[in-house]
């Protein structure tokens, strides 16, 4: 995932099953969060580890997690039929960055994100 990731200059990344089912997505924040002890995130910084790479030892040492073993974000697909507002409506005001367009049968068809809608649909 992270090399797809790397490759084609995704910071998320749908998770479809091996019937391409939509499952949800996984963010660099996941994948960065893994890791991160639970007491990291009550520090106002952490220059302390400065002399450190605890990070670049972390991924050298679970190289082979993998997608399952990270949390996968719980969201909602749009159908191939949502409106124009009720995309732009998930994405202002659910803050969503990625849609993902499932079909009827579940099977993840495209994404759009707010970028495809300014270049695609509003600057046309």
């Amino acid at each position: 995932a992270m090399r797809t990731m790397h490759l084609k200059k995704l910071d998320v990344l749908p998770v479809v099953d091996w019937d391409n089912r939509f499952q949800g997505e996984l963010s660099c924040q996941e994948i960065f969060q893994y890791g991160m002890p639970d007491f990291f995130k009550q520090l106002n910084t952490v220059s302390f580890v400065r002399h450190i790479d605890p990070f670049e030892r972390y991924f050298r040492i679970k190289r082979d997690m993998k997608v399952q073993d990270i949390a996968i974000r719980d969201v909602e697909p749009v159908s191939q039929d949502s409106t124009l507002l009720e995309m732009i409506f998930q994405m202002t005001v659910k803050g969503r960055s990625k849609l993902y367009v499932v079909g009827e049968d579940g099977k993840l068809t495209g994404a759009i994100d707010r970028f495809c809608i300014i270049d695609k649909i509003l600057f046309f």
